[in-house]
């Protein structure tokens, strides 16, 4: 069971570093003008919306296999 929380905290993971991967990669190409004025744009609440429930999701997923390992540490 220890296995299954392993997974499930690298998955959650992994869905929150490919999230936020997508949203500077957003950032940084979707705007037309490349690097030349990347920033984090926190205050485009239509590409957030898009972001936000994944980010969510892999914090929630992650946090069920935290839970997970700390339900079955064997003492």
């Amino acid at each position: 069971m220890r296995t299954l929380g392993y997974v499930l905290a690298a998955a959650g993971l992994l869905i929150c570093a490919a999230t936020f991967g997508m949203w500077v990669w957003l950032n940084a190409y979707g705007g037309g003008t490349g690097c030349n004025d990347f920033r984090l744009r926190w205050e485009d609440s239509e590409a957030l919306s898009y972001f936000i429930p994944p980010f969510i999701l892999g914090c929630a997923v992650a946090v069920l296999g935290a839970a997970t390992i700390a339900m079955n540490w064997k003492r």
